[in-house]
């Protein structure tokens, strides 16, 4: 019997069918991993804007306002002829935290009362200012009545500071000045001519004198009038 033909015709047939059909209909092979998809660039950073500086203060216009005599040697108009002639002055203090009393002059309502200033410097990092900012905090207040001894030897503190002689300790003024804690400050920026500006009521404007004392013009937050705001000189206690 010969059946060894015919065994081998059926295995060719077999074998051709068996093969992938060839051209267009054919699968591609698969081979690998596929590919994910392309990833989004990352999102470019925007950087801060930059703040134009403020301009100095308008020394002309508040003197103007306050009938000011170019000689005048005290009051609000004193401190003006003082900022024609003072430096800019570094807030960010050697010591983190410095601290100035003196006499302030506040006019409002068309009338000036006196008061006592008193400034505080307070040192702060970089990342909590915003561009164009210094990294220091300016607070500006003064010392009331109420406060007693405090009040009643600021004058006498003042005077010595003035003759640029070390204070007693035992000064009550001084005491309460290096011991007070609450501040109302405000951010603080280079003006286009090297004043300082802070971010308090209307706006305040300080510079430095010869022997380290500041001159500051605070404009009131509600002007009723021109010219109305507190004027200081305050001499250095701590810096």
């Amino acid at each position: 019997m010969r059946t060894r033909p015919f065994a081998v015709l059926v295995s060719i047939a077999l074998a051709a069918c068996s093969k992938e059909p060839a051209g267009d209909s054919a699968e591609p092979a698969r081979t690998g991993t596929p590919a994910p998809p392309s990833a989004a660039p990352p999102a470019q950073a925007t950087p801060p804007e930059a703040i134009a500086a403020p301009d100095d203060l308008d020394v002309a216009a508040l003197k103007k306002a306050l009938k000011c005599a170019s000689d005048a040697k005290s009051g609000p108009c004193a401190v003006l002829n003082a900022f024609g002639t003072c430096k800019p002055w570094n807030a960010v203090v050697p010591s983190g935290d410095g601290r100035w009393i003196g006499r302030g002059y506040r006019v409002e309502g068309g009338k000036t009362s006196d008061e006592f200033t008193v400034v505080r410097s307070r040192r702060v990092p970089a990342n909590e200012v915003g561009p164009g900012q210094l990294p220091a905090k300016v607070g500006i207040g003064d010392i009331a009545k109420q406060e007693g001894q405090a009040f009643s030897q600021a004058d006498r503190l003042i005077r010595t500071l003035e003759r640029s002689d070390v204070p007693p300790r035992s000064n009550m003024a001084l005491e309460y000045l290096k011991k007070r804690e609450s501040w109302p400050e405000g951010f603080t920026m280079k003006t286009v001519g090297g004043q300082v500006y802070v971010a308090s009521e209307g706006g305040a404007f300080v510079c430095q004198g010869p022997k380290q004392e500041l001159y500051l013009v605070q404009r009131a937050a509600t002007r009723g009038g021109a010219g109305e705001g507190l004027y200081a000189t305050a001499y250095p206690v701590s810096w």
